[in-house]
């Protein structure tokens, strides 16, 4: 391509991004188009050609951006013509030379995030203490394959609440989004439905505010108060275990809102059938709306992830250094992002280029062990002493533990997935169980959701079986063996 032309389309773009910063959000035009550029245009097919460095990016360019792009490229090119998007993996290349300096156009056109107003503040300051972060937003959360079931429903409850999904109960490990979708719920309310009062509480701040108004003789009131929410948040449900008082009035406060259709959006970390601490009446009417969970993202959505998280911090790093922090960290997208910064810090102070080790560095500040050799550890002296009891705590760092070591989820394995490898790691769990802990049968069934005797008979036979005839799980069986005990 030559000269002439690449300046005419670097010098569209520039237009195009101008226009969509007076439109949209200015944060997400950096970190979604940062490595996006038009390309070329077909005369032909009447067709500007929109590149993104990978699918991932296509996929959030098409899907935060498409009708607007439309609209611009009737506005500025052609009214005759549309767009075209297309992958082209030149553009991670940052010297790409149709790449524009999105940092140096959009410097005229910044604008501050939007906070909340004083009044607003103050209500919400008095009534709970919580306030949430503007930058929430459902237009920049990272979407894949693991949490898109939860993302819709929770954009689904914010367009409609109370009318689908009531209750809505999502469960999830660590450092998968939580914060950032229950917000955005928050936020979206706040902007498309002002009428509307809404409440986010971790339940930890429920009992204290339950234990507060039962000492001040004010139960009544706050009873009052939540009955008259029309959306109420409650974050890690499962500490309501062994809070009796607490859960009865919860019970009524949840009855309350429901006969009311009044939207009711909970989370934990474990789905509701397993919080078996909890009345078995409440875990009934958990269920009786939407469960969802949020499982950690795969290898390609782990390197998509560090890319948007480096595209956001305008920097950028090898895509071998981005393989080996994926590699590595493998179900906390914080962990992620910890690893780049503590990278990009180490450039910025050091002013250096960095090096492999540099990576490794990072990853180990985070608490993961990495061997000389450039590998993980399955687990340290302290995780196996820490296996030295048979209590369900105890038991549950093990499911974790040989769920990371099958790069798997530790809901996957107390389920129903039947999946190869979930099926024999769970196998493996109860055999260890039984042999290792000395649980008895219905202790073990209990724990992976309610298994009848038969059951848990069959699948610690069969792995006994599967040491036997298949190599791998034998040595996988002794590789665990030599680091936990």
């Amino acid at each position: 391509m030559d000269k002439a032309k690449i300046d005419f389309l670097k010098a569209l773009w520039d237009k195009y991004i101008e226009k969509l910063s007076t439109i949209e959000d200015i944060k997400k035009i950096k970190s979604l188009l940062q490595n996006v550029a038009i390309i070329d245009i077909d005369e032909k097919k009447k067709k500007v050609i929109i590149g993104a460095p990978n699918e991932f990016m296509l996929l959030q360019v098409k899907k935060f951006f498409k009708p607007l792009l439309e609209e611009i490229t009737k506005e500025l090119y052609n009214p005759a013509f549309g767009i075209s998007l297309k992958v082209d993996p030149s553009l991670n290349d940052k010297k790409n030379p149709l790449l524009i300096d999105l940092k140096k156009v959009l410097k005229t056109q910044q604008k501050e995030v939007p906070i909340l107003d004083q009044q607003t503040k103050k209500i919400l300051t008095d009534y709970f203490g919580i306030l949430f972060n503007p930058k929430y937003k459902f237009e920049n959360f990272i979407v894949w394959a693991n949490n898109q079931l939860a993302f819709s429903a929770a954009q689904a409850v914010a367009q409609k609440p109370g009318q689908v999904y009531n209750p809505l109960f999502i469960y999830w490990d660590v450092g998968l989004g939580k914060t950032h979708l229950l917000q955005a719920i928050w936020n979206y309310t706040l902007k498309n439905h002002p009428d509307k009062t809404i409440v986010y509480l971790p339940t930890t701040k429920f009992i204290d505010k339950i234990i507060e108004a039962i000492k001040g003789n004010k139960l009544s009131s706050l009873i009052k108060k939540l009955e008259g929410l029309d959306i109420l948040i409650l974050d890690d449900i499962q500490f309501l275990a062994e809070k009796e008082k607490t859960q009865e009035i919860f019970h009524n406060i949840f009855n309350e809102l429901y006969l009311k259709r009044k939207q009711i959006i909970l989370s934990s970390d474990r789905p509701p059938r397993d919080l078996s601490s909890l009345e078995a009446r409440l875990r009934s009417r958990f269920a009786m709306g939407l469960v969802v969970d949020i499982k950690p993202p795969d290898f390609e959505t782990r390197i998509a992830i560090l890319k948007q998280k480096l595209a956001e911090k305008w920097e950028d790093l090898p895509m071998e250094f981005l393989e080996i922090i994926a590699k590595h960290i493998t179900t906390n997208i914080r962990e992620l992002e910890g690893a780049l910064n503590h990278l990009i810090t180490v450039k910025k102070l050091q002013k250096r280029e960095l090096t492999k080790d540099d990576v490794y560095n990072a990853i180990k500040t985070l608490g993961i062990p990495i061997n000389s050799n450039g590998q993980t550890p399955i687990q340290s002296a302290t995780f196996a002493q820490s296996l030295n009891t048979t209590n369900e705590k105890s038991f549950s760092k093990l499911v974790d533990f040989i769920a990371n070591y099958y790069s798997i989820s530790p809901q996957d394995i107390r389920w129903d997935s039947r999946k190869k490898e979930i099926s024999i790691a769970r196998q493996m769990l109860m055999y260890l169980a039984k042999n290792r802990f000395g649980w008895t049968l219905e202790k073990i069934g209990d724990y992976f959701g309610g298994k009848n005797h038969s059951s848990v008979i069959y699948s610690i036979n069969n792995f006994q079986k599967l040491l036997k005839r298949d190599p791998k799980i034998a040595k996988d069986r002794e590789v665990i063996n030599n680091h936990l005990w």
